[in-house]
């Protein structure tokens, strides 16, 4: 089984959870949530892997945690942001 990642960062006083998971249908999601609201969300497949006779889990659980680093990468250089209704100043 091929368990997902949840990871809390601070960006410029938000405060961002991000939760990539495997989903059904060979799906991976992840999504961005600040104050319990979700303001972005990401899902690719990984159904080419999932046939191809080089699958393992150990390279699903890569794709999984790459995604998972791209999009706090993405954060961390404010190309995701919450809308203005629910920054800080707001």
């Amino acid at each position: 089984m091929i368990m997902g990642f949840n990871t809390d960062i601070e960006r410029e006083g938000v405060a961002y959870h991000v939760q990539t998971e495997p989903r059904k249908g060979a799906g991976i999601e992840t999504t961005v949530y600040t104050h319990g609201a979700v303001i972005h969300k990401l899902t690719t497949s990984y159904r080419e892997l999932l046939n191809s006779p080089d699958y393992s889990d150990e390279k699903a659980k890569r794709m999984l945690e790459d995604q998972h680093r791209q999009i706090i990468a993405r954060i961390r250089a404010g190309e995701i942001v919450p809308p203005a209704s629910l920054s800080p100043s707001a």
